[in-house]
């Protein structure tokens, strides 16, 4: 069953800026960046339980998986699988201190 995809606007920001930073060094990079994620998500659309479980303290965030935009595997995808949808609550690159921004969400 492929599930509906919801991405929050945090998440949506995420994919902005990810987009602006990459198209600053290379715009066909960036261009390709759009594309993986928009194929990621569908993918995670079709297979929601592929990403791993990512441990939080935040009661918000039970259950959050992760998974990586394919050929971009330094962006990772934070989301929470339900049983008609998934969310999309961030996309971050590893290099950030994902932590601390999971548990203001």
């Amino acid at each position: 069953m492929t599930k509906r995809i919801i991405i929050t606007p945090k998440a949506s920001q995420d994919i902005d800026d990810h987009f602006m930073y990459i198209s600053s060094i290379n715009q066909n990079a960036a261009l390709r960046f759009f594309d993986a994620v928009r194929e990621t998500l569908a993918n995670l659309a079709r297979m929601s339980e592929i990403g791993s479980l990512y441990p939080i303290n935040n009661v918000h965030l039970e259950k959050l998986r992760r998974w990586s935009v394919k050929g971009f595997e330094k962006y990772l995808i934070f989301y929470l699988s339900f049983e008609d949808r998934i969310l999309i609550v961030r996309i971050l690159h590893s290099a950030r201190d994902i932590e601390r921004i999971l548990k203001e969400e």
